[in-house]
């Protein structure tokens, strides 16, 4: 069913950051803005004749208001992986689409595994991978809808297939992130109890 695997991340990331994240103004930002990306999968709109769902609205929004922080080197390196990222998301839709005998496996599971590799490839903090996928899957999506417009193909932007993927990716991403800093929390774990013991 397309959207079971946003609405089974998104509601396991809410619970973990609701009951075990620290009490702070982060911590409810980012509940906020998964209940809103949850509740604003079900409807889209219309803007100029390109078929946009609310959710990915509201992600092009936030992921553009953290590139525009960005200034110099920094921001034209993002451009640049961003749009890499752009068209890798792009050019799988594409071969998929006219030529769908090679996927060998499920495509999203594919696209994800595409999109993380590339994304490890370019930046090496878990913020910049997760900022320059979500724009890179969101700029892929609008490109691909855009192509598909010349041939009057209707495609709705962000749809659950799309929300699917990224929720993939971006669960890797964070369980990425937790095992790199397992081996920290375990040694801080053994220190403390090698202090207890001693006293």
């Amino acid at each position: 069913m397309e959207g079971g695997y946003f609405y089974w991340v998104s509601w396991f990331l809410w619970i973990v950051y609701t009951f075990f994240a620290p009490k702070n103004r982060i911590r409810l930002l980012i509940c906020l803005y998964i209940l809103l990306l949850i509740t604003l999968s079900a409807y889209d709109v219309t803007i100029y004749s390109f078929h946009m769902s609310l959710a990915y609205i509201l992600m092009l929004i936030v992921s553009y208001s953290f590139v525009m922080k960005k200034t110099g080197r920094s921001f034209i390196y993002f451009a640049f992986a961003s749009a890499s990222l752009t068209m890798l998301y792009a050019a799988f839709h594409f071969l998929l689409l006219f030529d769908p005998v090679w996927v060998f496996i499920e495509a999203t599971w594919l696209l994800v595994f595409a999109l993380l590799f590339a994304s490890f490839a370019l930046y090496r903090s878990f913020y910049d991978r997760l900022l320059v996928l979500t724009v890179g899957c969101c700029q892929g999506d609008f490109l691909y809808a855009f192509v598909l417009k010349q041939f009057s193909f209707p495609y709705l932007i962000g749809s659950l297939s799309f929300l699917d993927g990224w929720a993939l990716a971006t669960a890797c991403l964070f369980l990425w992130k937790w095992i790199e800093q397992l081996p920290m929390y375990v040694d801080g774990r053994f220190q403390k109890r090698a202090k207890e013991v001693k006293t």
